[in-house]
């Protein structure tokens, strides 16, 4: 990215014009193209699953409703007054077995032709199966029947197992092969129920409507939502009842459907988006069996590519027309600035005597005349700086003097020192000895910051100025911890502190102050806390001004300049507060963060 941007910043005025008027042109198109392609292909998307939802409501809405006759035809063994004594029947107990099985036949065959076949148009053949005699009661097709089939393979076929193993429910069975009743397999689906005595619970045998694959289609538009688009009917064994590809039929849905595939279990639309297609499946909460609808994404793209392929020629004709255009802008606009061009560099080389017409329009007129006022006022601020240099010449000699001042007082009090020391006056001596310290400390030290072990060794001295003024009205104690003496910290940070517990706290009382100063680590931070026993201020209060005159010029800092300069240091995490003490007094502390040598 800042390659590519060096390359821009590199590039002359005339390509980066052509740059910038094809990027306008270019860059609209595209949005525009794009939010029309992608409107259009949601719309497109939208209805065409919508579509096939509603399209896989119907389908299994016809499945469901065409159920429900068989669910009531199932019961036909049980609630006809002719078939549930036959089923009943026991024929090793009759004398003519043979005749009498011959004549029931005959009657459940008749039954059936009225009484069930004619029910439903959706039935393409029924068997009744008689559980005691293990033979067929009665079924609807009287011209063939593959008894070697029946013998052998017919009731322990896993659709006929599982309506037995139902036990009276009603069973709707996926696609099989029908080979009872058909001189040829053929793809069917089946519902059957087995018939329980109600009173004993006794197995009296089953019953079996078969449907026909081909029927099915009658339940379903053959429409196609595009030319691609595939319609699949699933069975509850997840294999493939009905497709327009006839050698999927009866495939398990996986290998054509993709293993990822789901369903859902409680009958609702899924839309399911996969690499390549858009799958929408519905439920029959009766059968079980699915209505898949896929929809190949190609099918909804294909307007897309249209339109990408006129966006396309639409961008090569205008990025031509644009460079064209722009070629001729850069070039009207190239020339008065390479006039402009060469006299910046005779500006550049020191010539600042010379003239731009200002009497060109647009821009580059304006820009011509603010050159030239600009070069008037250089001209105007070389002859301002030469007054302006002499004087600043005389304000850094009396800033020089005002340094040295202060130089001048600590040499002052070293000499009257030296002079107590020598006359015997050791208090004087002390005393002076303190306040040149002092005086060394806030004159010598550069920049913001001090050690902890200068700090205190500051507080001492100015501590032990108080005592000298107040005749020990006070003690202090000191309760710093070694291993933060090397820490730093901003300077000046606790003599108001001391100052405020000093001339404020210890004010007309009656008994000796007591003052703590204490210097630890807590929780990663530095506490400087300042503790008395005086008669407390309040909180953010500032000492009170001595009666006797004004305070010294390094005590007047003020608490409210200690928080200021703690926040603008450090952040508002950290600060000053001031509350009061368990037994009287004040207690005031600092929390900075740690500031090791090295970090200093």
């Amino acid at each position: 990215m800042n390659k590519l941007k060096q390359k821009m910043l590199h590039l002359s005025l005339e390509k980066k014009l052509i740059v910038a008027f094809s990027a306008f042109i270019i860059v609209p198109l595209i949005l525009i193209g794009g939010i029309v392609s992608w409107v259009y292909v949601e719309n497109n998307r939208g209805t065409m699953i919508d579509a096939a939802v509603e399209n896989n409501k119907q389908i299994i809405k016809n499945i469901d409703t065409s159920l429900q006759p068989l669910l009531r035809l199932s019961m036909f063994p049980i609630q006809d007054s002719t078939v549930y004594p036959i089923m009943r029947k026991d024929y090793g107990k009759v004398t003519y077995p043979l005749l009498e099985r011959g004549r029931d036949f005959d009657k459940v065959n008749g039954l059936i032709q009225s009484g069930v076949m004619l029910y439903s148009d959706l039935i393409d053949s029924v068997v009744i199966y008689h559980e005691n005699s293990q033979s067929i009661i009665g079924r609807s097709n009287k011209e063939y029947m593959n008894f070697a089939y029946f013998k052998q393979q017919f009731t322990r076929e896993p659709f006929v197992q599982k309506i037995r193993g139902a036990h009276g429910r009603f069973v709707p069975v996926g696609i099989h092969q029908e080979k009872l009743l058909s001189t040829k397999a053929t793809p069917v689906v089946s519902a059957g129920r087995a018939i329980m005595d109600p009173y004993t619970k006794e197995d009296l045998g089953f019953i079996l409507f078969n449907i026909s694959v081909d029927k099915l289609k009658t339940l379903w538009s053959d429409s196609a939502f595009s030319e691609n688009t595939n319609f699949y009917l699933i069975d509850e064994a997840d294999h493939i009842v009905h497709s327009i590809y006839p050698e999927e039929i009866g495939l398990p849905a996986a290998e054509v459907l993709g293993s990822d595939f789901q369903y859902n279990a409680d009958g609702e639309v899924n839309t399911q988006i996969n690499r390549d297609t858009y799958m929408i499946s519905s439920s029959s909460s009766m059968a079980d069996w699915k209505a898949v609808t896929v929809i190949p994404k190609k099918d909804l793209f294909s307007i897309v590519y249209l339109m990408v392929a006129i966006l396309m020629g639409a961008l090569i004709l205008l990025l031509v027309l644009s460079i064209l255009i722009s070629a001729r802008i850069a070039t009207t606009i190239m020339k008065p600035l390479s006039v402009l061009n060469s006299k910046m560099k005779l500006v550049s080389q020191g010539q600042l005597d010379v003239s731009f017409d200002t009497r060109q329009h647009g821009e580059i007129g304006v820009i011509s005349h603010t050159v030239d006022q600009m070069l008037q006022e250089i001209r105007d601020l070389i002859e301002r700086i030469y007054v302006e240099e002499e004087e600043k010449r005389t304000l850094e000699m009396n800033a020089l003097q005002s340094q040295i001042r202060p130089h001048f007082i600590y040499n002052t009090l070293n000499v009257i020192k030296w002079m107590a020391k020598i006359q015997g006056a050791t208090g004087i001596e002390e005393a002076l000895q303190a306040f040149s310290s002092v005086i060394k400390f806030t004159v010598k030290k550069e920049g913001n910051y001090v050690t902890i072990a200068e700090e205190v060794e500051f507080m001492e001295n100015y501590t032990k100025i108080l005592d000298f003024r107040y005749f020990n009205k006070f003690d202090v104690t000191y309760e710093v911890e070694p291993a933060v003496m090397n820490h730093r910290t901003l300077k000046f940070l606790l003599q108001p502190l001391v100052e405020n517990a000093v001339f404020h706290g210890f004010e007309g009382i009656d008994y000796k102050g007591m003052l703590v100063i204490s210097i630890y680590e807590e929780e990663e931070t530095l506490i400087m806390k300042v503790s008395d026993n005086g008669r407390g201020f309040p909180e953010g209060g500032q000492a009170k001004q001595e009666q006797e005159g004004p305070r010294d010029t390094f005590n007047s800092i003020g608490l409210n300049n200690i928080r200021n300069r703690i926040s603008l240091h450090f952040g508002p995490e950290y600060g000053l507060w001031i509350k009061s003490g368990e037994h009287g007094g004040t207690v005031a502390w600092i929390r900075v963060p740690i500031i090791t040598e090295e970090a200093g």
